[in-house]
């Protein structure tokens, strides 16, 4: 069935081609300067500088991101369809309508997704149980397998992920005229996502001041890539980029296909990445991401 296992690889490769192109995607829209700087008073003394957005990120930039989000998740799915005809000895394997990887937030969830798996010998179903987003121990929503499925669901269902823009690193200089001092706000802390317009600097002059008045240099503001319904995650208690959460989705992923690879007798095209086959950890498909 090693076959089964290589198409399963190769959807992961796709999955990694379409962050790339993603990456591309996104820097063709920002070479066009697409968010512009404005200043504007508070009150006499106090000034605001603002991002604002004057043409939003292209579909086909969701458009990647979906095809990228599908990919992995059927990736998954034909890992374990692989694994079910490896143990059984048959393709198509018994019940193949009903095989998918289960990726489920509740122990209850499991038991009713694992109803769906009785075609697979009992210790491949509780390795599988093993490595589920609700056994990680900051919750279901600190597991990036958890949003592989979370955000395919809503793609498939309701509406691609709009891009977004993400303040990524912050540093605004500021030229007053020579009879002013300014004093900056510390509390404005804008490392989120831009919709419309963002505030990314406050400060108070020593005397009444005009927006004209004033030289505001963003150029040390980094504006990255950021999809609305994951910009709140965090991994190890620290906000990850986009292109770091996507890079370790795939890496989880992968660790994934290789423990399935493992425990069907087969494995990756291009070998072993995640895990050591020989070690202790073939015992179960305890994925990285489920730690």
């Amino acid at each position: 069935m090693q076959e089964l296992y290589n198409l399963a690889f190769a959807r992961h490769d796709r999955a990694t081609a379409k962050r790339r192109e993603f990456g591309e995607c996104w820097a063709n829209y920002i070479s066009v300067h697409p968010w512009d700087i404005d200043v504007r008073n508070v009150d006499p003394c106090t000034l605001e500088i603002l991002v604002v957005m004057r043409e939003p990120a292209p579909i086909r930039l969701a458009l990647i991101f979906s095809e990228w989000l599908a990919a992995l998740r059927a990736a998954l799915d034909n890992a374990l369809y692989a694994l079910a005809a490896a143990t059984s000895g048959q393709n198509p394997p018994p019940q193949a309508e009903r095989i998918q990887f289960p990726i489920c937030s509740s122990s209850g969830d499991f038991k009713k997704q694992a109803k769906r798996l009785t075609m697979l010998p009992r210790h491949v179903v509780e390795a599988l149980e093993e490595a589920q987003p609700y056994q990680s121990p900051y919750g279901p929503e600190s597991n990036l397998t958890y949003w592989i499925h979370e955000l395919a669901r809503k793609d498939r269902h309701r509406s691609l992920h709009v891009g977004l823009g993400r303040i990524d690193e912050h540093r605004i200089r500021i030229a007053p005229p020579p009879d002013v001092t300014i004093q900056f706000d510390e509390t404005v802390k804008p490392y989120s996502h831009i919709e419309g317009e963002l505030v990314v600097g406050r400060f108070t002059a020593s005397r009444p001041i005009q927006p004209r008045e004033i030289k505001a240099d963003l150029r040390g503001v980094s504006i990255a890539p950021e999809i609305r319904a994951w910009a709140e995650f965090q991994l190890d208690g620290k906000r990850q980029s986009l292109h770091d959460r996507m890079v370790y989705t795939e890496i989880f992923t992968r660790n994934h296909l290789e423990n399935l690879a493992l425990m069907g007798g087969a494995g990756p095209p291009d070998s072993f990445r995640t895990l050591n086959p020989d070690g202790p950890e073939h015992v179960a498909a305890t994925a990285g991401a489920s730690r």
